[in-house]
């Protein structure tokens, strides 16, 4: 029901007013009581000031026989009437926005009351006239606008958030200083100004060929004997040439931040020079009357004109100000370069450059190159990644798929083995073999080539297949090649046997000096002699390693008590101990976590199997998977899990590298087979790959 009486009471006041054309609006005093004196806004409560507002409406019906203008100062008046029952059920919400709207509705009405002065040129040509139901009608537009800062204090209200803001411009002494007074909102008599509605607005120009930098700030002006009026945080602003800005009362209470800005129309863009006629409704004024200077640090000179426009009793005016130097500085101001050189070999993008091109971080340091004007990050020295070539198992070499295609080669061991990047990091070559005769066996050794440091262990598995699939039960040989291998004395021959997926695990073994290892798997099957090699080698683990700029080696315990974290979030050995053992690590400042996730696909084959003995018709499916990190080490792929029909076919396990590259195959039905390949990075992002294979 209150609602319903605020809603209509609304629509009344704004409905009347509107109603009343402006050329019919004058004051004609009758012989009425006196002008009621201001009161001072700190001293008075809500209802002190309600309670004034109703007597200074009752004066301002007593100072007109215009009935138009008595039934608006009545509507006004149940208006105010409707505030207070909203205030007393509570409705803090309902009676803000009513005194809003009322605040609003007095704008127009004071406006319509003014007189123009024909002819006026400026504010000192006004000529003083006695408007006593203007000036009575301005004190009431005050104390509302006391109500409302009074209900704003309790209900937040949503601002726009405030200018960027700098604390201190650069090389201050050496800039050019404007400073430009301003009067800005409604003044009730007693701000050094006479009653009425300022504005202020002041226009910058850049005069000069190139670009100009400058700072504003804005200073609250009081009488000596109040506290300080606020200063402002700096803006900063560019202007290139020939440019220009305007900053109006809206800019100027904005750089006193969020908490002093109030929801209005920027008195601004006023371009009249002369105001002659009561038709002309200015717009909206600010609900507080401030005044003070805008100062302007400028790193050349400036054109700077201020236009001061006001409203009162006598009529409207506007004055123009072409504003000097205050202070001029002699020493010229070269700005910041905004671009630095990078290291030989590296070149200045985005992130996002960087990324496209595929280019990482150079010399795996953030370099930073480029600023934008508020001397903020951004460009970075990037180069290309070195190039990544991995060695092919025996008997397989590297190519790319066309060049494969010419010679009539195939995928070695069946699957996708890349062993060569481009410069953007996408897999360029594949290990290629011979195709075998038909029904002819093979046996592989993994890893054909791997490098590890003394005191590490190393283990290798055979793998004998025939037609693509795992040959069990066959005898496997490992052993040493002599005089070629350094640890010929510490290992014999072992045999194992092949296992369901047709692997054998081989010498499992902690290598104690350097130098190199040839593992020979033999074994026989269907009459074939097969033989492969792989090759290890052994190296020193030095005792001390240099960390990356910006980490430090410590170890676990001094890093978790000093709050650091594993540097670019690897573990890094630093420091060993007599025996070879990790002692200490890289560990650096925390930093935020990156938010990109990991990138997977896949890809998939099939091929017609062996019938077997039941003449039950299947396919051999290979499915090869790619995972990677694209934050460049920053968050490793942890684990990839790879499932057909809703069945895991393949799971990595713990690893944590940035590309991850694999391949498996299982025989399946003829038909369509659903696949889904997920990967979680080292942050617990995952993404998913999700796509169907039709085996024929």
């Amino acid at each position: 029901m209150r609602r319903a009486i605020f809603v209509f009471l609304s629509l009344l006041v704004a409905l009347s007013m509107a109603a009343i054309p402006a050329d019919t609006i004058s004051a004609r005093p009758a012989s009425p009581p006196q002008l009621s004196p201001p009161s001072p806004a700190q001293q008075l409560t809500e209802d002190e000031l309600i309670k004034e507002i109703y007597d200074e409406l009752d004066d301002a019906r007593g100072l007109t026989d215009d009935r138009a203008i008595k039934n608006q100062i009545a509507d006004l008046k149940k208006g105010v009437e409707a505030v207070e029952d909203l205030m007393r059920s509570g409705d803090k919400e309902g009676a803000l926005k009513l005194k809003k709207a009322i605040a609003d509705r007095l704008v127009i009405f004071i406006n319509q009351l003014l007189l123009a002065s024909p002819g006026m040129t400026n504010l000192a040509a006004a000529t003083p006239a006695a408007n006593p139901l203007y000036d009575e009608m301005v004190n009431i537009q005050g104390k509302i606008g006391m109500l409302i800062d009074l209900e704003e204090k309790e209900i937040p209200q949503e601002k726009r958030p405030p200018p960027p803001t700098i604390e201190r411009p650069p090389e201050i002494e050496k800039l050019i200083v404007y400073s430009a007074k301003f009067l800005c909102g409604p003044a009730l008599g007693k701000e050094g100004v006479q009653r009425g509605s300022y504005s202020t607005a002041i226009n910058i120009h850049n005069p000069n060929n190139g670009t100009v930098y400058l700072y504003k700030k804005a200073v609250i002006a009081k009488r000596e004997d109040e506290p300080r009026g606020k200063i402002s945080a700096f803006h900063k602003v560019v202007l290139q040439a020939d440019e220009a800005i305007e900053v109006d009362c809206i800019d100027i209470i904005s750089l006193f931040g969020a908490e002093q800005e109030v929801e209005l129309t920027a008195p601004s863009q006023q371009t009249q020079t002369i105001l002659q006629t009561t038709a002309v409704s200015p717009v909206s004024p600010l609900i507080r009357f401030i005044k003070g200077f805008v100062v302007i640090y400028s790193t050349a000179p400036l054109d700077v004109v201020a236009v001061y426009t006001a409203s009162t009793s006598v009529g409207f005016g506007l004055d123009v100000e072409y504003l000097s130097p205050s202070r001029v500085s002699t020493i010229t101001y070269t700005p910041p370069p905004e671009e630095e050189a990078c290291p030989t070999g590296c070149a200045c993008r985005t992130e996002a450059e960087a990324k496209e091109q595929g280019l990482v971080l150079c010399q795996g340091q953030k370099i930073v190159c480029a600023y934008d004007d508020n001397q903020r990050p951004t460009k970075y020295c990037f180069e290309k990644p070195t190039e990544e070539e991995a060695e092919c198992p025996t008997g397989c070499v590297c190519r790319t798929e066309a060049e494969a295609k010419d010679d009539g080669l195939v995928l070695c061991q069946g699957q996708k083995i890349v062993c060569e990047y481009d410069d953007n990091q996408r897999p360029l070559k594949y290990c290629f073999q011979k195709p075998t005769a038909e029904g002819r066996p093979s046996l592989t050794l993994v890893p054909a080539y791997a490098e590890n440091s003394v005191g590490d262990s190393h283990q290798v598995i055979a793998k004998v297949t025939k037609n693509g699939s795992p040959v069990t039960g066959i005898e496997v040989e490992f052993k040493l090649l002599e005089p070629d291998s350094v640890h010929s004395d510490k290992l014999g021959v072992l045999t194992r046997t092949t296992d369901a997926s047709g692997q054998a695990t081989g010498f499992n073994y902690t290598g104690d000096k350097e130098g190199k290892d040839v593992i020979i798997a033999s074994a026989t099957v269907d009459g074939y002699d097969l033989e492969a090699q792989a090759t290890k080698v052994w190296i020193s683990k030095p005792t001390e390693v240099q960390c990356p700029q910006g980490c430090r080696c410590l170890t676990e315990a001094e890093a978790k008590r000093l709050g650091l974290t594993w540097c670019q979030g690897q573990k890094i050995v630093c420091e060993y101990d007599a025996a070879g053992n990790a002692k200490k690590y890289c560990f650096e400042e925390m930093t935020s976590q990156p938010t990109t996730p990991p990138k997977v696909s896949w890809q998939a084959d099939c091929s017609p199997s062996a019938r077997t003995a039941t003449a039950v018709t299947g396919a051999a499916l290979t499915v090869y998977i790619t995972a990677q990190d694209p934050t460049n080490g920053q968050a490793k792929i942890v684990r990839v899990v790879a499932a057909v029909d809703g069945t895991i076919a393949h799971d990595s396990g713990s690893v944590s590298t940035i590309n991850y590259s694999k391949s498996f195959s299982l025989n399946v039905s003829t038909g369509s087979h659903s696949i889904e390949v997920k990967a979680t990075n080292a942050n617990g992002q995952t993404s998913v790959a999700t796509g169907t294979v039709t085996c024929r």
